[in-house]
């Protein structure tokens, strides 16, 4: 045994325990995607997929999928330095035509996406905000940055606080500031004040950069997201996406000046040194545009059976936080409590809702998240709040009061 097998004990311990609790709801493995997907010989209704608008079982999206696979191959042997397509090109400019911006990146994930920008510009003469509650990717972007530039000054406000904000910009004595908030959040299911937030940056000559990877194609009157929710699309200097939750694939993109979209292009490690996106989920992520921008019921949809699903909740005195918005936490707080409730429900009610718990979420508010979507339907939601009601209940996470909404 080497120190790499010691590294791993303390974390696998945790595993079997879990695993011999029954507890443990990760690596379960689908024999399909979807609102209901098969485990085994059992049927579930799955609240864990980002989906949003069931685009991935799309036969329009599907079959664009396998026209790129024919005409190009599974993959481009290279990174987009030496592997752009016009396809690449394609998706690229309708996409910034869609957003209202010059120009546009796409990167293999929406993980590489925001790491790769946010490690573009930060460095030791920079000051980046970031809200207490950012993503693993924006973290990420940042631990990058700084092992290039170690006197990069990185500063947190409380989540959502425009105030703390205000603070963080006022008491830096960098030139250079840069602001890193997500539009909508995808633990929380809350929406980040855009509108005093662009305020604020140009009080401050501070750029601001969006990931709003959960909010575009499913909020906003065209779909483009939280900014646009609030009026100030075209107030954000920097906007990230992804294609593995509205659009239904995988991949990412950066929207922008096309100056600094360039930039990016020729100095984002994420961008220069992986491989290029390969044109099968390119020419899905052309079709789902095309659903996104010509057809809006779907968007409906999401935001009537959220709006439902959160009632449904409320009104079993569930806890949802400050969430307005097809995510919906039920707030826990006691992380083995949480691991209890979403092994009760897989196991009692073919219910898969995964346990949020540290160092996803802050210790102390462990919750399960629920990703309502648009392929839901009532039954679906109906179902799964009666269970909720019932064994929220045994648990004593509710009270006495049951039934569905």
């Amino acid at each position: 045994m080497t120190w790499l097998h010691r590294t791993t004990q303390g974390v696998l311990a945790e595993v079997e325990r879990a695993k011999d609790a029954g507890c443990f709801p990760f690596f379960r493995p689908f024999e399909n995607v979807g609102p209901h997907v098969g485990i085994g010989r059992e049927r579930y209704v799955n609240f864990t997929s980002n989906d949003y608008l069931g685009l991935s079982q799309h036969a329009d999206v599907k079959h664009a999928a396998i026209r790129g696979v024919e005409a190009y191959g599974t993959g481009l042997g290279s990174s987009r330095l030496q592997a752009t397509s016009v396809r690449h090109e394609e998706l690229e400019q309708r996409l910034a035509r869609w957003l209202q911006v010059e120009a546009c990146a796409i990167f293999p994930s929406g993980y590489q996406a925001l790491v790769g920008t946010l490690q573009a510009f930060l460095d030791d003469e920079t000051l980046v905000a970031l809200d207490n509650q950012s993503h693993a990717s924006v973290l990420d972007g940042l631990y990058l940055a700084k092992g290039q530039h170690p006197d990069l000054e990185e500063r947190y406000f409380r989540h959502n606080s425009v105030k703390g904000l205000r603070r963080v910009l006022a008491t830096t004595e960098r030139a250079n500031r840069l602001v890193v908030v997500e539009g909508l959040y995808g633990a929380d299911g809350d929406l980040a004040p855009l509108d005093d937030m662009v305020k604020l940056c140009r009080e401050f000559d501070a750029p601001l950069l969006v990931d709003d990877a959960h909010g575009i194609g499913a909020i906003g009157p065209g779909g483009r997201g939280a900014a646009e929710q609030y009026g100030v699309h075209g107030d954000v200097d920097l906007l990230v996406g992804t294609f593995s939750k509205v659009f239904g694939g995988v991949g990412g993109f950066l929207a922008g000046d096309a100056d600094l979209v360039s930039f990016v292009k020729l100095t984002a490690r994420s961008f220069v040194f992986s491989a290029s996106l390969p044109v099968g989920q390119v020419e899905s992520a052309l079709a789902a545009l095309d659903i996104v921008e010509q057809d809006d019921s779907r968007r409906q949809r999401l935001e009537a059976n959220g709006d439902y699903f959160r009632a449904g909740l409320q009104s079993l005195d569930f806890s949802t936080g400050n969430s307005t918005t097809h995510i919906c936490p039920i707030m826990i707080g006691d992380e083995h409590l949480a691991m209890q409730f979403g092994a009760r429900l897989f196991d009692e009610a073919n219910v898969i809702m995964l346990p949020f718990i540290y160092p996803g979420v802050p210790l102390g508010e462990a919750r399960l998240r629920c990703n309502v979507t648009a392929a839901h339907e009532r039954a679906d939601l109906d179902h799964a709040l009666q269970a909720l009601a019932r064994i929220g209940s045994e648990l004593g996470i509710i009270g006495a009061k049951q039934g569905s909404a």
